[in-house]
């Protein structure tokens, strides 16, 4: 049809005009758009991009610090597991093997204790036995209370001395043998229940727990913790100890292997049963401090263990692990430490300690905390 012909058959028909196609821009990487269609969407203009490859869950690649610090608490958290596991499976071997030491009848003699040892104030028996394989009975040559009070913060010592004179009410059984006896010979006649209700009965003190150790035992504790330092509060010199030798030990700081440390808490021909029982204070504070030490902390689970193993006692694992907790935490000062009073006395040519009733209520009464 021509023009002339369109025009009669309506009019002419105007094309709308048609926008040139857009030029690239220089150094743009947008292609122009293909004839009659649509330019494609970049990401830049909000449309799909292509994913970012995910990093592998070992890679370290690209790590932010806030992803470093959360992988490095959860490799924290992991080894303390792993450590506390290993520790509470190490003592609890060793803690079977001390309770199975420790007999019935001394077991039925303990007063059971009220709570928690975080909670409730425990008194704890240590029984140092100079006990030798295959010598039978033996006295005990160390008695110490120590009594861990949670509500005053503080871990106390009351020692009564080997050679106290008891009465015929706190160990029958002893006075069935001689009449004058000393408060060490309820371990002889006794065995641990005999030592721990003679204590009991003489002091009027609840025993919550017991701890028995023989010297043999003390040894190996000390050498396995690499010796321990303490301050000595007396002097000691050319000292007579069995086996024919003379042992010193110089007023101030001292540093004690397992050989001189047995020498230490036993020796007692230069000075008074009173300063003997000061140093075995002294010598028991250092040595649990030693096991809780900085240096030894990451350690406290298998010297525990390794303690226990040489050593029998009631006390369940949660028991030490509590009372390993309460050593890191309480306060101990020499105010805390107190030995039972009493005078020497000499009957049919043997030399006892005469206890002070009326100075041992008061001794007694400030351990407990009755004021």
């Amino acid at each position: 049809m021509t023009e002339g012909e369109v025009a009669r058959a309506g009019g002419p028909q105007v094309r709308a005009p048609q926008a040139p196609a857009p030029e690239a821009r220089v150094g743009s990487t947008v292609p122009p758009p293909p004839p009659g269609g649509r330019p494609p969407i970049s990401a830049s203009d909000g449309g799909p991009s292509r994913p970012r490859p995910r990093r592998r869950w070992w890679s370290l690649r690209g790590i932010r610090p806030l992803g470093w610090v959360w992988r490095i608490a959860v490799l924290l958290v992991v080894a303390m597991v792993i450590w506390s596991l290993a520790g509470y499976i190490a003592l609890s071997n060793a803690v079977s093997q001390a309770n199975s030491r420790i007999t019935a009848s001394a077991k039925k003699a303990l007063t059971p204790s009220k709570g928690s040892m975080l909670t409730t104030p425990t008194n704890i028996l240590f029984i140092g036995s100079d006990a030798r394989p295959g010598q039978g009975p033996s006295r005990s040559d160390t008695l110490m209370v120590m009594r861990v009070d949670p509500n005053a913060g503080k871990i106390k010592y009351l020692s009564i001395p080997r050679d106290t004179l008891i009465d015929a009410q706190s160990c029958p059984t002893c006075a069935a043998y001689v009449q004058n006896q000393k408060i060490n010979a309820a371990f002889y006649f006794d065995g641990q229940s005999g030592a721990i209700s003679t204590v009991e009965k003489f002091t009027g003190l609840p025993i919550n727990h017991v701890i028995v150790v023989g010297f043999d035992g003390l040894t190996k504790i000390v050498d396995d913790v690499g010796g321990l330092t303490l301050n000595n509060p007396t002097a000691l010199k050319d000292c007579s100890y069995p086996g024919g030798i003379k042992v010193s030990f110089p007023k101030g700081k001292i540093t004690l292997d397992g050989t001189t440390a047995l020498q230490y808490v036993r020796v007692r021909d230069c000075d008074t049963d009173i300063q003997r029982e000061e140093r075995q204070q002294v010598f028991l504070s250092a040595l649990k401090s030693k096991i809780v030490s900085p240096t030894l902390i990451w350690k406290a689970p298998w010297n525990g263990a390794d303690l226990v193993s040489a050593l029998s006692t009631d006390m369940s694992t949660t028991d030490l692990a509590e009372f390993g907790w309460l050593e890191m935490t309480l306060g101990q000062s020499k105010a805390d430490r107190w030995v039972l009073p009493g005078s020497p006395v000499t009957y049919s040519g043997v030399d006892y300690i005469q206890n002070d009733p009326v100075a041992s209520a008061i001794t007694l009464k400030d351990f407990m905390g009755k004021h």
